[in-house]
């Protein structure tokens, strides 16, 4: 949950979110065995924190899509040496791309395995509850690349050159 539910929850993403501030988006699944493009979820820069919102496409099958922002869940600002995982996760070895986790990074690993959080859209609630880390895996994009850190704007935001969006 954050302070800015009220504010973006029902709206477009497209329109609510600032995309010089939007950092990624995903798809994500419904059903894991029966993959679809009518979920996803969007990361959002907010100056001093991150957001996750999970988004809805609300005309499902038409020419024209249009989403709707459902839930949004802060994420506290990263700190050295951490990264965002998002929809690339596995739950007891099972994927499951509703998770988005902040990671300790290391260049070695190709399952990330340290967490210093993480966050898992429910359906039946309509919002992000905790995901415990115990049996939580998150893919490395950047594993056998030969790179040794995790990318510059995933530790740390790019430059504000305007305010970010109120809440």
């Amino acid at each position: 949950m954050t302070h800015e539910q009220g504010v973006y929850v029902g709206a477009n993403p497209k329109v609510a979110f600032d995309q010089d501030f939007l950092v990624d988006q995903t798809t994500m699944q419904f059903d894991e065995s029966k993959p679809g493009v009518d979920w996803g979820m969007s990361l959002v820069w907010q100056g001093d924190h991150y957001i996750v919102s999970a988004d809805q496409n609300t005309t499902p099958g038409k020419l024209t899509q249009s989403w709707q922002v459902v839930a949004v869940q802060d994420i506290p600002l990263l700190k050295s040496g951490q990264m965002i995982a998002m929809g690339s996760c596995r739950v007891s070895g099972r994927p499951d791309s509703r998770v988005v986790a902040i990671v300790d990074y290391r260049s070695e690993q190709r399952w990330f395995d340290q967490f210093e959080g993480a966050w898992a859209y429910d359906y039946p609630s309509d919002s992000f509850k905790p995901v415990p880390t115990d049996h939580l895996q998150c893919l490395n994009p950047r594993y056998g690349l030969g790179l040794d850190g995790p990318p510059a704007t995933a530790t740390t935001p790019a430059a504000v050159t305007r305010a970010a969006p109120p809440h």
